[in-house]
């Protein structure tokens, strides 16, 4: 008997679908890396457009002033130089130190600020010492070469202003070349040079008599490059036979006066080294007094700021010349060029000028090639021809 249930059919079964279907996940997942993707790339496009701030490059004199400032030495003692030499671009930075300033501490200091700025400066010799010569340290900061020099002396004074149209009077420049003596070798390279160029010879060398005579038969001429007692700066000294600061008046004649006749060909005479030595009104007195009785003039070498020797000479009636420029206290060509340079312009702004270099091959080079093409208003001449 058939039964009088009907099957239920199973829910949802023959009904037609309404909704839409879902992506599959891997397609939502590219859709998603794409939107990354371009959202880098545009904001990329955006970083490249943008305007890129200016990077900060360290200003080599206002570092190194603000270095000399912490150690007591004011900003107007600080003066640079932009140049260009075999290597390229050059920032020189001169620290004309005061009285007392502390050239290890502002090294150390310096070396410390250039490496906080990702550079790097390291010391390096130099040539004239014992009391100018403080230090100096070159190196490269920011891409830039630097150069500092620490010089125990005061800065250059401004050159006068030159009225338009004004005739250009003729400067008179003098050089003398320090150092001569340890060898003969260098007789016939200064004979290179105008007889004009004077030379100073040490009177303690091994050879200071044979070179001394044979510069005077060139018809040059010689001086006294007499040692005398510098600061104590860690460095070789003057060597036997110097001035010394507290010495009896009778063993400082007795000294000089060896010297003179070692010398024998000297009209005047200039200090080696000398920064203590120069700097005390009893030495210097009792050294003049033996110039007096020689007619030997006095050429201070300036190798300190508190150097005594115009007074002294002026009271004892010794002519008397002083150093304006050092030539070769960094021994490169360029530099060599550059301070002769400034020797010229001393010259054409006070009227004359003396320049004191040493009797290198590289110093000796320099001005035989220099020296012949001198402006027509710049005169070479002796250093007893600047005398009063």
């Amino acid at each position: 008997m058939p039964s009088s249930r009907r099957r239920s059919k199973p829910q949802g079964r023959g009904r037609r679908r309404t909704g839409r279907r879902l992506p599959p996940i891997r397609t939502v997942a590219a859709l998603a890396v794409l939107a990354i993707a371009a959202g880098v790339v545009l904001y990329l496009a955006w970083r490249a457009a943008r305007p890129k701030p200016a990077l900060s490059i360290p200003d080599a004199a206002e570092t190194v002033r603000e270095v000399a400032g912490r150690h007591g030495c004011p900003a107007g003692r600080v003066t640079a130089e932009a140049s260009r030499d075999r290597r390229g671009a050059l920032v020189s930075v001169t620290v004309h130190a005061p009285r007392g300033f502390p050239a290890e501490r502002f090294t150390l200091d310096l070396e410390a600020t250039a490496h906080n700025l990702g550079g790097r400066l390291e010391p390096q010799p130099l040539t004239e010492k014992g009391g100018y010569g403080l230090t100096r340290l070159e190196g490269v900061v920011a891409g830039t070469r630097w150069r500092v020099l620490v010089l125990g002396e005061e800065p250059p004074p401004r050159a006068p202003s030159r009225a338009a149209g004004a005739t250009p009077k003729t400067a008179r420049l003098a050089i003398v070349l320090d150092d001569a003596g340890p060898s003969t070798e260098i007789v016939p390279e200064v004979e290179r040079l105008p007889l004009v160029v004077a030379v100073a010879v040490l009177p303690n060398a091994p050879h200071s008599a044979e070179v001394a005579r044979a510069l005077g038969a060139q018809g040059r001429e010689v001086l006294l490059h007499m040692p005398m007692e510098p600061v104590a700066d860690h460095g070789p000294g003057p060597g036997d036979g110097a001035i010394e600061v507290g010495l009896q008046a009778g063993e400082i004649r007795a000294r000089m006066e060896r010297a003179i006749k070692v010398v024998a060909a000297a009209r005047g005479v200039n200090n080696h080294m000398g920064s203590r030595a120069t700097a005390d009104p009893t030495t210097m007195r009792d050294v003049m007094l033996v110039l007096a009785d020689h007619g030997l003039y006095f050429l201070d070498s300036r190798t300190t700021t508190e150097t005594v020797a115009e007074w002294a000479a002026r009271a004892s009636g010794v002519p008397f010349l002083r150093r304006d420029v050092f030539l070769d206290v960094v021994s490169d060509p360029d530099a060599v060029h550059r301070a002769l340079e400034q020797a010229i312009a001393r010259a054409r702004a006070q009227g004359s000028a003396v320049a004191i270099g040493h009797v290198h091959p590289l110093t000796i080079e320099l001005l035989a090639a220099e020296l012949p093409r001198l402006a027509a208003d710049v005169k070479l001449v002796r250093p007893s021809q600047l005398l009063h």
